[in-house]
């Protein structure tokens, strides 16, 4: 089974491309965790005083009808809500193999 659910902010404006008739529109999307210390334990951030956070960013891809709302109506900051599939791509880059895992989107929640 693949699934991916994310709940998270955009980390930055929506960026959109089409191929032939195809819209394609990929957002990053951060979300966050309590950082552990060596114990295991959570811990506050001596500076903030809040608990201490692990930030991680995830490329989402969508197509289409959802590319083109996802556009038109979302921008950095946005709270959504991510269903979908990882996808893992390899190319070469002046002979070297390189690797890339995003997530394709089959529904976007907006909030």
């Amino acid at each position: 089974m693949n699934n991916v659910n994310l709940v998270g902010r955009i980390a930055k404006d929506p960026t959109t491309r089409t191929a032939g008739n195809t819209s394609i529109t990929t957002i990053i999307v951060a979300t966050d965790r309590p950082k552990l210390d060596k114990d295991g334990k959570t811990y506050k951030d001596p500076q903030t005083g809040f608990t201490a956070k692990e930030v991680e960013f995830h490329k989402v891809t969508t197509f289409n009808g959802l590319a083109k709302a996802i556009a038109a109506n979302r921008q950095k900051g946005d709270l959504v809500a991510v269903e979908g599939r990882l996808h893992y791509t390899k190319w070469q880059d002046n002979g070297v193999d390189r690797y890339g895992c995003e997530i394709i989107a089959d529904r976007v929640e907006f909030y």
